[in-house]
């Protein structure tokens, strides 16, 4: 393990590397994902790039008792791309054809609430916030040591400082930094050359073209054979609206 306890207090861009375990396991209804991630992020406060390693060794079982089974056989699939001064993320495949394949958010986190829980993680003494995003309300810990990167797993960030744990309250959503290197050789990628002229679409129109895709695959699937269960999941890390209403406690 990779631990330097003291913040690089000479250079507050020095570029960090952080290793996450992410899980989802929403048993909501056969409608919901699982997911089992290892990410790496590399950021040096104002901008970072995140991949998805390699899934985690795990399996895990929905409502219905179906068993979902994950290996670490490396892959190397969505890549995020964080502008954290700009409160931008471009993510997407890193060969990817299509414009659906290549997202641009532009959400920020500003619903964040203070809690009064803090805890050592990784040597690092954190805070305890609290915050909805699309659907979930999700408890966070953030170094305050690290207060030069308001980064964090996936989409996350904007919080005072580095963000090492995620909880959804509803114990569906796992995100919790493994290893903290701050002497790390490697640098923040750049976006693919390419991407910079896709036709990348915001995340609204991704969840409109995909809830309709959802709406047709259902349809023509219902027409070839009424008796069919068809599932196509809509409730992954976010749910995707219209399928929720965002009024939730932060």
């Amino acid at each position: 393990m990779s631990i330097s306890v003291k913040a690089q207090k000479d250079n507050t861009n020095a570029v960090i590397q952080v290793e996450y375990d992410i899980i989802l396991n929403d048993t909501t209804d056969i409608e919901s994902f699982q997911r089992a991630f290892k990410h790496t992020l590399v950021s040096d406060g104002e901008r970072s790039h995140q991949t998805l390693h390699s899934h985690i060794d795990t399996t895990l079982y929905s409502n219905y008792g179906t068993a979902h089974s994950f290996n670490s056989e490396y892959i190397n699939r969505h890549n995020y791309f964080k502008n954290i001064t700009e409160s931008q993320i471009n993510y997407g495949m890193e060969y990817g054809f299509y414009e659906t394949e290549l997202i641009r958010d532009d959400w920020m986190f500003v619903n964040f609430k203070d809690g009064n829980e803090t805890k050592k993680i990784l040597g690092y003494k954190c805070k305890q916030q609290f915050v909805s995003f699309r659907g979930r309300d999700y408890e966070i810990y953030y170094a305050t040591e690290l207060s030069a990167y308001k980064d964090g797993p996936w989409k996350f960030m904007g919080a005072p400082g580095l963000i090492l744990e995620v909880r959804s309250l509803d114990g569906s959503v796992s995100m919790k930094a493994t290893d903290v290197n701050t002497t790390t050789v490697l640098e923040v990628k750049n976006m693919p050359d390419h991407w910079g002229s896709s036709l990348g679409i915001g995340y609204d129109e991704f969840v409109k073209r995909y809830r309709l895709w959802r709406e047709e695959v259902v349809k023509k699937n219902k027409f070839e054979d009424p008796n069919i269960i068809v599932v196509v999941p809509y409730r992954d890390f976010e749910i995707y609206k219209h399928y929720f209403v965002d009024n939730h406690e932060y």
